[in-house]
């Protein structure tokens, strides 16, 4: 009679891999290029470079797998076999695997598994492990507390790693066994699992559904690097496209020059001739170069020459430094020259004038530029055009390295709301691996940006456009390079102060902005109204699109601010700042109420006085009543209340017309102290023109009621302020 297994016993193997001699592109279903190299399973190293779908946001050393990095053949072994079914879930061995993974992991994410798996078994190699019967639960958690530490820097502590990057660390641990049934040479005992009965986030402590936790960029790093690449693109890019044009025109034309000779002499004689009788500069090399010269001991006069762009001058392709140097040190007419004249860079000699940001005051766009620094300030704008790109899209790191020259699309029209720009990329979040197509309706300026860095690259249509997207430390390099330069001083653009600055960042600022700040600006001359509009344009055009997902965070994050304002005027309420407005009582009573119900569940838990998170659940309900006018908040319980969907002739809407609202008749408004300096700043202004001898009899009478109207809103709110303290 056949005993049955117990669970002591060694798990049968497979005599050979399920994946022997397999191709592994082909098994994964990823496409390979033509004449790329194919790699096998039985290979140690598999090189996938040659993907026909990769997208540009992977880099080639995550498509290079080194197995022979894992010390022990048999984990080797072991690991290959997880990555691949990984990427191939539904071949047939696999699926006989109870408990694998059946959804399509991209190669992104089975290399990131790859590279966990080498580290856990090379450290059980460490300890003296040689086979995953040996391993065991406590051995399992020596091994996470020390990976649970950052890699020790000079001169600093070690510090804990964040639970999100412990918990992949744990998540990959508890693969191998979920593959139990399909691996060949080695294998945990029966029934072992790392952290049996519990989620690899449970066993780090991170915790599932937390909001967003990417700051936005502070708004004094925010404001000073927006004004300034808004003043790059839209002042100073146009001129140097032009010049770049010019110059790449120069060099398709010295490719047909012929080549410098003895016979050219005279040609170089009578230029310089001519340049002496202009008082035309020398041509001068770089401030890179220059730096170089400087630091030698003995330059000589001619240092400074760049000779190749004399010899453009004299018809010739290029005229070598080190011969110039050798044959014409010692020339008297080119020394006498250099002493009356000088060097300057050739180009953009004469510039035109564009206003300084600060002052308006008109100053050339640009001093002299050699050949290089034409290119060099060409990639400094580009960081320009990226950068309002991705501030003024939202579009994630991945979607930014997609867009190639050409994506633009023509601009439309858009009936009531002026023109539309949409901009074509690729969504890689989320998607089968390359991404999927994908467009989104952006605003003036960023169709302008991207414009602009179409000119800079010149690269023919389809190729990427801005190439590497570490916005972070193009940051750094534009910093030092306007400092470098003394362009900023020239240009009076606000310095961009030090302070972490990335494409998530920018995503988040974006978000919290349009969900925080109605009607406001982001930066000068952007409305945020205009954007917000773009962005909901976007997702009703693409309603799958990656746009509806960023109104998506844009939702979220407005649903966050409601509740923090209206937590703030409750605290007020407490606090005796009490609301004024059509709509006050109404507030007062539900705050009220609320107010007792803290009270009364204080009886019971005295924490819940203090604890914002009970306050806010009994808040929230309220909250989402709350629509932000500029100078208001509306409570929006009852659409047949609404004054401005009475003045529309829209009384069954969802949402009130924030724009319409004349928030000193409706009876769901409320004005609170923080509105108070919008209504004085609104009378003080008002005065001014009813003062004004310009203005018109008429227009006065008309102001006047105006003004009355935003004094009385003023004392209303003081007389609530002094009831409330009495």
């Amino acid at each position: 009679m056949m005993r049955r297994p117990l669970p002591s016993d060694p798990v049968p193997r497979r005599p050979e891999s399920a994946f022997a001699q397999v191709d592994v592109c082909e098994l994964a279903g990823l496409q390979l290029i033509s004449g790329a190299q194919r790699s096998l399973f039985d290979d140690d190293r598999w090189i996938l470079t040659g993907l026909a779908q990769r997208h540009r946001s992977i880099q080639d050393w995550e498509l290079e797998w080194d197995f022979t990095e894992i010390l022990s053949p048999a984990w080797r072994m072991v690991t290959k076999e997880i990555v691949l079914a990984l990427l191939a879930p539904r071949f047939e061995p696999v699926l006989q695997c109870p408990l694998a993974v059946r959804a399509v992991r991209s190669p992104r994410t089975a290399n990131r598994a790859r590279i966990q798996l080498t580290a856990w078994f090379n450290w059980l190699t460490s300890r003296g492990i040689r086979t995953l019967a040996e391993a065991t639960q406590e051995l399992c958690e020596q091994y996470l507390e020390e990976r649970s530490w950052s890699i020790p820097e000079p001169d600093k502590p070690q510090r804990r790693l964040d639970p999100d990057t412990l918990s992949e660390i744990v998540r990959t641990m508890k693969l191998v066994p979920l593959y139990g049934e399909l691996l060949s040479t080695d294998g945990h005992r029966p029934g072992f699992t790392p952290w049996p009965g519990r989620t690899a986030a449970a066993v780090v402590g991170a915790r599932s559904g937390r909001a967003n936790r990417v700051p936005p960029v502070p708004d004094h790093i925010l404001q000073p690097l927006l004004a300034t690449c808004l003043y790059l693109v839209n002042d100073v890019g146009p001129h140097l496209a032009d010049l770049l044009d010019e110059l790449r025109a120069d060099v398709a034309a010295a490719a047909r020059l012929p080549r410098f000779t003895v016979d050219h002499l005279p040609a170089m004689r009578d230029v310089l001739a001519q340049m002496r009788a202009a008082r035309e500069p020398l041509p001068a090399i770089s401030a890179q170069k220059a730096a170089v010269v400087e630091e030698q001991a003995d330059p000589g006069p001619l240092a400074y020459l760049a000779a190749n762009r004399l010899g453009r001058k004299i018809g010739v392709r290029e005229l070598s430094r080190s011969w110039a140097y050798r044959h014409l040190k010692d020339d008297p007419v080119l020394l006498e020259l250099a002493a009356e004249v000088g060097f300057v860079g050739a180009w953009a000699r004469a510039a035109a004038p564009i206003p300084r940001a600060d002052t308006g005051e008109l100053v050339p766009w640009t001093k002299p530029l050699a050949d290089g620094e034409v290119e060099i300030m060409a990639g400094y704008v580009l960081t320009a055009c990226l950068v309002l790109t991705c501030a003024l899209s939202g579009m994630r790191t991945s979607e930014l390295a997609e867009i190639t020259v050409g994506a633009r699309s023509c601009e439309r029209p858009a009936p009531g709301a002026g023109s539309r720009f949409r901009l074509a990329s690729r969504v890689i979040k989320w998607k089968p691996f390359g991404g999927v197509p994908d467009e989104w309706v952006v605003i003036e300026e960023v169709d302008r940006a991207v414009a602009l860095a179409e000119r800079l690259v010149g690269r023919p249509a389809g190729e990427p456009l801005f190439g590497t997207i570490m916005i972070g430390d193009r940051l750094a390099n534009l910093r030092n390079w306007f400092e470098r330069s003394g362009n900023r001083e020239r240009w009076g653009v606000p310095p961009i102060p030090q302070g972490p600055v990335n494409a998530r960042m920018l995503r988040r600022t974006l978000a919290q902005a349009i969900a925080e700040r109605p009607g406001g600006l982001l930066a000068a001359k952007i409305a945020l109204k205009h954007i917000s509009v773009a962005t909901t344009e976007g997702y009703a055009a693409r309603p799958g699109g990656s746009q509806r997902l960023f109104l998506a965070e844009i939702e979220e994050a407005e649903d966050e601010h409601h509740v923090r304002l209206t937590v703030e005027a409750f605290r007020d309420f407490q606090a005796g700042r009490l609301p004024a407005g059509p709509g006050a009582r109404g507030l007062i009573e539900a705050f009220a109420h609320v107010d007792a119900e803290l009270k009364e569940a204080a009886r019971s838990d005295p924490k819940v006085l203090q604890h914002d998170a009970h306050l806010e659940s009994l808040l929230r309900k309220q909250a989402q009543t709350l629509h932000v006018g500029p100078a208001n908040f509306c409570w929006f319980r009852d659409p047949a209340k609404a004054l401005c969907l009475r003045l529309a002739g829209t009384p069954d809407a969802t949402k009130p017309l924030v724009g319409m609202c004349d928030s000193a008749r409706c009876p769901q408004a409320t004005h609170h102290p923080c509105h108070r300096p919008v209504w004085v700043g609104q009378a003080e202004s008002l005065t001014v023109f009813i003062e004004s001898p310009g203005v018109p009899a008429g227009e006065r009478r008309r102001l006047i009621p105006e003004r009355e109207r935003a004094l009385r809103v003023v004392a209303e709110l003081d007389t609530a302020m002094q009831e409330g303290t009495v």
